[in-house]
């Protein structure tokens, strides 16, 4: 197998004729495949437009995207994520392997995009990698939080093995069916019983303006307060421009965003927030961000927000029949609520990281 890596070059529409185009298409194509074989036909599904979209620049991070060629077939991918507000030493890449190579040739081929993603790292100044990898609930080697593991022989994970990378964390991808779940209302009711000291406060789409000093602080708990293991992510300070920014790439390509926040009755303040990505088409929304602050914890905020969302994303959005997750295998109290929620783990997502000697 004769490898060339190289810089996909974007189109400026998915339908653009010429080099860039095709190459677009079929990049899609194969982040299609991609996903439907990491996580399971119809979960992770994105339209051209969105698709595009989500490989734009943004002033929080810059991505980078190389194509591995085998002559004029498209067999690996790489993405690279560099922060540019804070954590300006980590970049955050993911590979993606063609299921169609042989077990050596995705093993070479894994190598040589590990050690092109270590080149840009250097060039760049980046001192620490972070490599996201298929992962399991157990397996050979075990993250240092103690929850989850991976097989370091998976060819994903075998070149990061060999560098020294320590395997810091595992996620658990889960799905919750709504149709499996006739007794949604009754739930949300119970759940905003056991919560009478709250209100519940909804939005679709940016936040409004009177609620962004509280999204702002929240965003930035979410940097110290959900669980991160060992991983070398800095705590986040967000202002309005950094705020609606994010809100504008998550919406990019005709997603919405869909919000409920928990308010204190006696104080007015927000306590915790839930949102979930809706696609412009398909079948699947996404979970995106839960977060209930220390202060407020105790109130199972987390089950009324998150069952408050899916009633919503039933009557609004009734052809979107599933939601699917991501969470830390460590992050037990929230696991508890998805699976009281009706989530079920699909898939596993490790994270190793990688730290220059200094």
């Amino acid at each position: 197998m004769q490898i060339d890596i190289r810089p996909m070059v974007l189109p400026a529409h998915p339908d653009e004729d010429g080099p860039a185009g095709d190459e677009f298409r079929l990049a899609h194509a194969y982040n299609e495949r991609s996903n439907a074989e990491r996580y399971g036909e119809g979960l992770y599904v994105n339209t051209p437009v969105e698709f595009l979209a989500s490989l734009q620049p943004n002033a929080d991070y810059r991505l980078d995207r190389l194509h591995a060629w085998d002559g004029d077939r498209l067999v690996g991918i790489i993405t690279l994520y560099s922060n540019l507000l804070d954590s300006t030493d980590v970049v955050e890449a993911q590979p993606e392997l063609s299921s169609a190579l042989s077990a050596a040739e995705q093993h070479e081929l894994a190598e040589a995009l590990t050690e092109r993603a270590h080149e840009l790292a250097a060039t760049d100044g980046r001192s620490t990698v972070i490599m996201s990898t298929v992962g399991a609930a157990e397996g050979a080697v075990t993250a240092t939080s103690g929850f989850g593991g991976a097989d370091p022989a998976h060819p994903e994970a075998a070149p990061l093995v060999r560098r020294g990378y320590a395997l810091e964390q595992v996620y658990r991808v889960s799905v919750a069916e709504l149709a499996d779940l006739p007794d949604l209302d009754a739930r949300l009711a119970a759940a905003a019983a056991g919560a009478p000291g709250y209100e519940l406060v909804r939005w679709i789409g940016g936040t409004p303006p009177e609620h962004r000093p509280a999204m702002r602080t929240l965003y930035e708990r979410m940097s110290t307060d959900a669980p991160i293991g060992n991983l070398a992510w800095e705590e986040e300070v967000w202002d309005e421009a950094r705020l609606v920014e994010f809100e504008r790439t998550v919406q990019a390509g005709g997603r919405t965003l869909l919000t409920v926040a928990a308010r204190e009755r006696s104080t007015g303040e927000l306590g915790g927030f839930s949102t979930l990505i809706l696609p412009l088409s398909g079948a699947t929304a996404r979970q995106h961000d839960t977060l209930v602050t220390k202060p407020h914890r105790g109130h199972g905020l987390g089950m009324l927000m998150k069952l408050d969302n899916l009633v919503r994303l039933r009557e609004l959005r009734p052809e979107l029949v599933r939601v699917v997750t991501w969470n830390a295998e460590e992050n037990r109290p929230m696991l508890a609520v998805n699976e009281a929620s009706g989530f079920a783990p699909v898939a596993y997502e490790a994270q190793w990281q990688w730290k220059a000697e200094r």
